[in-house]
């Protein structure tokens, strides 16, 4: 029986190692819920190529996001918008209803089996869990609950192509 790994990180570079970890590891399917995605940087051209490359993988790779202000997104992050128009039936981002907003923790899920879930936005204090289906449970349970509230918010341009 493979029993999973669980580890607490305090530091921004150890959080964005520990995103790093569960992109790579990640096959089917990466749910992501966060502020703004700010804090993720997956703007970066390293985390646009992990992402191009998870979704180029296999034809039934989906990637969800769910965000609460969708802003930066839709006006600074053109890479990740690029990828999310390439790859729109299968790269889907929403917005959270407002009474949801005060949600003040974040989580990247892989494959139902690995995570990084922030505390607390505003702290780099989060825990990684690889390869741990039962402790990755909740909260894949509760980001889709807060899938089913949301709604789209992408402002996809696709005039000219």
């Amino acid at each position: 029986m493979n029993v999973g790994s669980y580890s607490q990180l305090t530091g921004e570079a150890e959080y964005r190692q520990a995103i790093d970890t569960v992109l790579l590891k990640t096959e089917r399917e990466l749910a992501i819920f966060d502020h703004d995605l700010a804090a993720l940087r997956l703007e970066e051209p390293a985390r646009i190529a992990m992402l191009t490359t998870f979704l180029q993988r296999s034809p039934n790779a989906s990637l969800r996001i769910v965000v609460h202000d969708a802003h930066a997104l839709n006006t600074r992050m053109p890479r990740l918008m690029k990828l999310a128009a390439l790859h729109s039936t299968r790269a889907q981002v929403r917005s959270s209803p407002g009474n949801l907003r005060h949600l003040p923790d974040t989580h990247l899920l892989g494959d139902q089996s690995h995570g990084v879930r922030r505390f607390h936005r505003d702290h780099a204090r989060c825990a990684m869990i690889l390869d741990d289906p039962a402790a990755i449970q909740p909260w894949q349970k509760r980001f889709e609950e807060l899938w089913e509230l949301s709604r789209p918010c992408l402002n996809i341009n696709t005039t000219g192509l």
